[in-house]
Order: C-alpha cells, then structure tokens, then sequence
C-alpha cells in the first residue's frame, strides 16, 4: 500500500499553502475590491491552477487522486475562509446586526446600547475590557493598562494572519 499522495494530490498541498500567499498578493492590488470579493478570487485561481496543473502534470490520472486533491483544496479554502472570516468580519457582522435589529438610525451611544442590551459606551467598553482581562491578554493596574506577553504574543499572530490573508 502506497501512503504517498499522487501527483494531482501533490499539487493541491501545494496549491493549498499558496492559498494565503495568493491572498496577500491580491491585497496589494487595489481594484480587487472588498475582503470577500478578494478571497472569491483567491479561491477561484486556486482552483484554475489546479485545473491546469492536473492537465499539464506528466503521466496517467486516477480519478481518485484528482478526487482526493479537490477534497484536499476543498479543505484547505474551508480553513483559510474560517480564519479569514473572523478576522475580516466577526465583530463587525455583531455590531452590523444590532444596527439593522433597531430598524432606525441610531447615534453612537445608542449602537452600544443596542449591542451591549442596554447597557451604554462605558459597559461596552468595560465589555471588551473584561473579556481581554480574563484571557490574560491584558492587565489593569494604578488605573492603566498594558498588553501581557500573551497579549502581545496573540496580537502579533492576529497581525501575521491578517496579513498572510490579505487582510493587512
């Protein structure tokens, strides 16, 4: 039994790390548009490229190893969307959501007060404080705060990610 992924198998694994690197290339042109329409794009020349490296690959294909490597590109666009997603639109999408719920414009002490359920900037605040406090990504003391090594370490992934997704 061969445990080596075929050819086309190969090249999905490579196609799949390219992913992230593909989205930050397209980052840097700005007529690619919006976060989904760049990683739409990203996730459509990813599977071009596989197209084109499954006819131009030397040899016979097996369709289950073309299968395989589909399943493989398949997972790989799941996983970067995942990561993509959050970073680009999680937060944002929650507070998109309490606007539209009020079905009238609302000042900004009334956005927090729709998102936090009646609570205003300052528990909004205190909100966000609480939970970067208890991951230990921050600490408060003498009335200041200031990042941990945790927090630092965790904000420097965030900005790495952000920029292997294109997100900058």
């Amino acid at each position: 039994m061969n445990m080596l992924p075929g050819p086309a198998q190969a090249a999905a694994i490579g196609l799949s790390v390219a992913l992230p690197l593909l989205l930050l290339c397209y980052a840097r042109i700005a007529a690619t548009g919006g976060s989904g329409r760049r990683f739409r794009l990203g996730s459509v020349s990813i599977l071009a490229l596989y197209a084109i490296a499954c006819i131009a690959l030397p040899g016979q294909r097996q369709f289950d190893d073309v299968l395989g490597g589909l399943f493989l590109l398949a997972t790989a666009m799941m996983f970067c969307y995942i990561l993509f997603s959050l970073l680009a639109w999680g937060f944002t999408l929650t507070l998109l959501t309490a606007l539209v719920k009020a079905e009238r414009p609302l000042t900004l002490e009334q956005w927090a007060v729709a998102y936090m359920q009646g609570g205003d900037l300052g528990s909004f605040t205190h909100n966000r404080l609480k939970l970067l406090v208890g991951a230990g990504m921050v600490i408060a003391a003498d009335g200041r705060l200031a990042p941990t090594a945790k927090g630092v370490a965790i904000a420097r992934l965030v900005k790495l990610v952000r920029l292997s997704t294109g997100l900058g």
